[in-house]
């Protein structure tokens, strides 16, 4: 095929686009492929809540009270999960009496303290002639010597009232650990979320340990990724990711907030977090895409514009001009780019010349704006 050839060629083709119907064509031009920056590999992930919390049974029991069902939404210091405290609250009622008696032995023995302290019998003060008389019995080996037995009675009083202060003590703190362990019975939620999992219902029979419900936060969600570890050398705290939403809309950036220590043994991948901003439609459990950054020795690629693409063609094409002859050539392409362009992952290699026919209005310089990676070394 000669230049004119290639010229009627042109002239036809421009013919052809025009008829169209609702759209206008510019004129028909060459413009030169030209490499595309290579990123990352795209892969899925998931929407997370950023607040999870597992309420587990501190206590074991029937359970009576349960919120909801999930997707409930609950608020800050609400209780959503009730256990029965009525063996509890009997237990509290037999501390309490305890707590009592020991608060009327304390009474008693601080009483008896007091009156042996004050009352020494050894002498009489009717009678002065007795002091003598039991001094003298006392040098004389006498084995009642009323000092001895009233120092001896004095530590006894002191010592029953120190246990009695120490039975009250024991009481009150026992007081304390049931109604801890009432206060256990009931799980209240943290923050302002909505339930995520249920895991019991009333009447249900729970030992201490077991789930009784999953929360989620109501606040922006979090990206989860699993990344292969051979696709996780150059991620870092901090580094910012493109997130696809769900609806392929557009994308939002998300900052990595967490990165697992080790990698998973079962699936060799590390668990990476990631925040997303406020508002940005995205919810807890929708499927997105998240795009790593691109190795240095990552191949470049190549992007063309959408309006190069022939039209009325089952298979993406486009026509390239091989030395003064166009050829027809299929291509394999992958994303929509920004600015009308098209990732292109076979078919064409930097710097080859296709036929651009831009819409009426748009101009055919070829200005390359790219953040996807393109595969270059086509099938010629």
């Amino acid at each position: 095929m000669t230049a004119s050839t290639f010229s009627c060629w042109r002239l036809l083709s421009c013919l052809a686009l025009s008829l169209a119907p609702g759209i206008a064509f510019a004129e028909p031009s060459l413009m030169q492929v030209q490499s595309a920056p290579a990123l990352g590999p795209l892969l899925g992930a998931r929407a997370i809540p950023g607040q999870v919390v597992v309420l587990r049974a501190q206590t074991g029991g029937r359970v009576e009270y349960v919120a909801g069902p999930v997707g409930t939404p609950v608020r800050a210091d609400e209780v959503v999960v009730g256990l029965g405290t009525d063996a509890l609250r009997a237990q509290r009622a037999q501390a309490e009496a305890a707590y009592q008696a020991a608060q009327v032995a304390l009474g008693n023995g601080y009483s008896q303290y007091q009156v042996q302290l004050y009352n020494y019998g050894g002498g009489n003060s009717w009678n002065p002639f007795s002091w003598f008389g039991q001094g003298l019995a006392a040098m004389m080996g006498n084995q009642h010597n009323p000092w001895a037995t009233y120092l001896a009675n004095l530590d006894n009083r002191r010592a029953a009232a120190m246990q009695a202060q120490a039975s009250l003590q024991s009481a009150a703190w026992h007081i304390r650990e049931i109604d801890a362990e009432i206060r256990d019975a009931y799980g209240v939620s943290p923050f302002y979320g909505v339930i995520l999992q249920k895991d019991v219902n009333p009447g249900d029979v729970v030992q201490p340990g077991q789930s009784l419900l999953v929360l989620g936060g109501a606040g922006p969600a979090q990206i989860l990724v699993e990344v292969p570890t051979s696709m996780s050398d150059g991620l870092h705290l901090g580094d910012t990711l493109q997130v696809r939403a769900p609806d392929g809309s557009g994308t939002v950036i998300a900052r990595v907030i967490q990165i697992a220590p080790e990698a998973n043994a079962q699936t060799h991948t590390l668990a990476v977090k990631l925040a997303l901003p406020g508002h940005t439609g995205i919810r807890a459990g929708d499927y997105v895409t998240v795009r790593l950054p691109a190795a240095q020795s990552a191949a470049l690629g190549v992007a063309i514009p959408r309006s190069a693409l022939l039209p009325g063609h089952s298979l993406p094409s486009v026509l390239v001009d091989v030395d003064g002859v166009t050829q027809l050539r299929v291509l394999r392409l992958g994303e929509p780019l920004a600015n009308g362009m098209v990732q292109v992952l076979a078919g064409l290699r930097p710097g080859e010349i296709i036929v651009n026919t831009p819409p009426a209005g748009i101009g055919s310089g070829y200005h390359l704006v790219s953040t996807e990676q393109a595969t270059s070394g086509a099938d010629a």
